[in-house]
């Protein structure tokens, strides 16, 4: 049963935290709320590593950054222990001080449920019960209960607005970039790669929360080498904090020149620098789910995770995923992953070759 708005809500805030990829799968539904409330201010909470994706949004008045990072480094040091509660305290207290009218939790677990409490705020919309995790739906007066439980993170992102009377339908986001990032990007494409020639962007990390989704170097390599076998392209690796060494390894393997992109201090260079792409290959990660929502031809390459629900949502995208008995899964680590290791660096090259050719057409 939807939702019933008399009146427009002058206040609305978004809860969801992280990671960058989750963030990215809700900015659609961010635009569809926006055109629905021109007039109403949004704010969105979200956490310091995935902030950064959302400053100067112009569909977002305020984002609110909950600091997790600067608060878990500091707890355990008792001489900063005393600035950090009281910093704590002041965040919640600047959380209820807004009296939001509606509050939306598009992520559902136990983080996002106790911030909904925290606000002590108006009417508060999550998801049912089965579609949300650690009793989340406890902390919302209104559940949506999407159609079915295998749904992309986009749509079921969106189907949340329904229960505000917000009728379905994708609207491609907006990722604003500063000009600085552009100027950075621009040098870096100009300076160190052939501009003339297309870019392929492959971001051969994850984050160290998600290694078990790692395809070895030795076959980003390989895929890398058989690109420039064929194609006359650029293909530069992309890279996050603690990803270099990998990526510097990769290219020493290879026998053609790629290059390691430039080291991009924010997502916002991040964005920019894939945004200037022709084709952006990696697995399921942030960086896959930006090129994507930017409309850039996406390879992905899929193990545990099931690409239905968290693939690629454009259409011009191939996944590469095996077959094989014990995947989708939900572990977070694995002696042997299959899923993984049973993709060849040709299955990819593949995938490429076909999105080449449908390019051309």
């Amino acid at each position: 049963m939807g939702m019933l708005i008399t009146k427009k809500p002058e206040k609305i805030l978004i809860v969801r935290l992280s990671a960058i990829g989750d963030v990215v799968h809700v900015l659609p539904a961010l635009r569809l709320l926006r055109l629905n409330f021109p007039k109403s201010r949004i704010s969105w909470l979200v956490e310091d590593k995935a902030s950064d994706i959302l400053t100067g949004h112009p569909d977002i008045d305020d984002v609110i950054v909950f600091p997790r990072k600067k608060w878990q480094g500091t707890v355990l040091k008792i001489n900063k222990t005393l600035g950090t509660l009281s910093d704590i305290l002041s965040f919640y207290k600047k959380l209820r001080r807004e009296h939001y009218d509606l509050i939306i939790d598009f992520q559902g677990n136990l983080k996002s449920g106790i911030m909904n409490l925290i606000t002590g705020s108006g009417k508060k919309v999550g998801f049912g019960r089965e579609f949300c995790k650690e009793f989340n739906y406890l902390t919302t007066h209104y559940q949506a209960f999407p159609p079915k439980k295998k749904m992309h993170r986009i749509d079921k992102n969106l189907f949340l607005l329904k229960e505000l009377g917000i009728e379905n339908g994708f609207q491609r986001p907006k990722l604003p970039v500063f000009k600085p990032d552009k100027k950075y990007i621009s040098k870096f494409i100009k300076t160190d790669i052939n501009p003339s020639l297309p870019i392929i962007i492959i971001h051969p990390g994850t984050s160290k929360f998600g290694s078990y989704k790692q395809w070895p170097p030795s076959n980003y390599a390989l895929v890398a080498d058989m690109i420039l076998d064929t194609y006359e392209v650029n293909v530069v690796f992309t890279w996050g904090p603690y990803e270099f060494g990998v990526v510097k390894e990769i290219v020493e393997k290879m026998k053609h020149k790629a290059l390691p992109a430039c080291e991009t201090r924010s997502i916002k260079q991040l964005v920019e620098l894939i945004s200037r792409s022709s084709l952006f290959i990696g697995g399921d990660t942030g960086p896959l789910h930006i090129a994507s929502i930017l409309d850039i031809p996406v390879v992905g390459i899929y193990g545990p995770k099931d690409p239905e629900i968290y693939g690629p949502y454009n259409g011009n995208s191939i996944v590469i995923k095996k077959d094989v008995p014990c995947s989708p899964c939900r572990k977070r680590t694995c002696g042997d992953p299959i899923c993984m290791s049973t993709i060849l660096p040709y299955d990819v090259f593949l995938g490429v070759e076909k999105m080449f050719t449908t390019e051309k057409h």
